[in-house]
């Protein structure tokens, strides 16, 4: 006596033709499948062999199962055995494709459903189902997780920062008009880098950029020199960097030096930039403030593991910043 799955390996129509359900099976973009009331395949459409390179005669049974990723394989199971109890098979797993090349995946992601028939007193005799195919949603999944896990990583960055900044401006300010003046500057700067680290997340601020969007923001001439490698720097790295330029500018500004020149060198492993800057006509010396050094200090020492030179001569001061970059 014939099974099913044997049954529709067979069954053409009178005149010799395929009927029209065979062929939408075969021709739909989905991996579809037949098993008995146990879970044992009985069949497995062409698309199943096609992508698992397993024959039909592979697939029936339990065979089907050696085509899921061995991590995904218990967790598979277990789907099946509360099958019965909930009506319907439902279970995101990673199927092996065959003859994948060396540079493509092995596995991709499939969500696989089934729903059973059921004999008169309502016992599943046979499941139908799919394997579908997510393995792009899936990445854009994982992507999206990474995605807010690091939001909220900058968060939590950036209200320390905040929180530091108010913390050092309330012991040595005069006045509450200072510390006003003081963090709305700071936050505003922070708020210039966040528009260029949100601008392109995914290729990285341009270090070039970072330098001319803080020169512009103190109205600041075009820099007499400007020069280095093209070098996009990660969010982390530019949000650091780029209040610690924030901070430079301010201090050249407030003494009065408005010749600028910055120049960077960069290796896979650090960037080295030199801040150099003289005074302009009647400017007083300085030193850029003790409190903007401090905060260029942490910024650099305590969150970048920089390191810093400061040289004075006469009316022209350099600052030499080596930045280790994350490999």
């Amino acid at each position: 006596m014939k099974s099913d799955a044997d049954r529709f390996e067979a069954c053409e129509t009178a005149e010799g033709e395929e009927p029209d359900f065979r062929r939408m099976i075969e021709s739909i973009p989905h991996l579809v499948w037949q098993s008995d009331s146990r879970g044992d395949w009985v069949w497995a459409s062409r698309q199943w062999a096609a992508f698992t390179g397993q024959t039909p005669g592979r697939s029936r049974g339990y065979g089907w199962l050696e085509a899921v990723h061995p991590e995904d394989r218990e967790r598979t199971l277990q789907a099946w055995r509360a099958a019965s109890r909930r009506g319907h098979l439902a279970v995101e797993h990673r199927l092996r494709r065959e003859r994948a090349g060396e540079a493509e995946e092995a596995y991709f992601w499939f969500s696989t459903r089934a729903t059973p028939r059921r004999a008169a007193d309502g016992r599943p005799t046979a499941w139908f189902g799919t394997s579908t195919d997510i393995h792009a949603l899936y990445l854009m999944r994982e992507a999206q997780e990474r995605l807010v896990f690091e939001l909220q990583r900058r968060g939590r960055n950036n209200l320390a920062v905040i929180r530091g900044i108010v913390r050092r401006v309330a012991e040595t300010a005069e006045t509450a008009d200072e510390v006003v003046a003081y963090v709305d500057d700071r936050l505003a700067a922070m708020a210039r880098i966040q528009a260029e680290v949100t601008r392109e997340p995914l290729v990285g601020v341009a270090l070039d950029v970072l330098i001319r969007d803080e020169l512009s923001a103190h109205a600041l001439p075009e820099p007499c020199e400007l020069a280095g490698p093209q070098v996009r720097l990660s969010p982390e790295v530019a949000e650091k960097l780029g209040l610690a330029l924030h901070e430079l500018a301010l201090g050249a500004v407030l003494d009065g030096h408005d010749r600028i020149a910055v120049t960077w060198v960069a290796s896979p492993a650090c960037l080295t930039l030199t801040w150099s800057e003289r005074a302009g006509p009647g400017a007083r010396r300085g030193d850029g403030g003790t409190l903007r050094n401090e905060m260029l200090e942490r910024m650099l020492a305590y969150d970048l593991r920089a390191t810093a030179t400061v040289a004075q001569t006469g009316d022209e001061r350099r600052i030499v910043v080596a930045v280790p970059l994350p490999r």
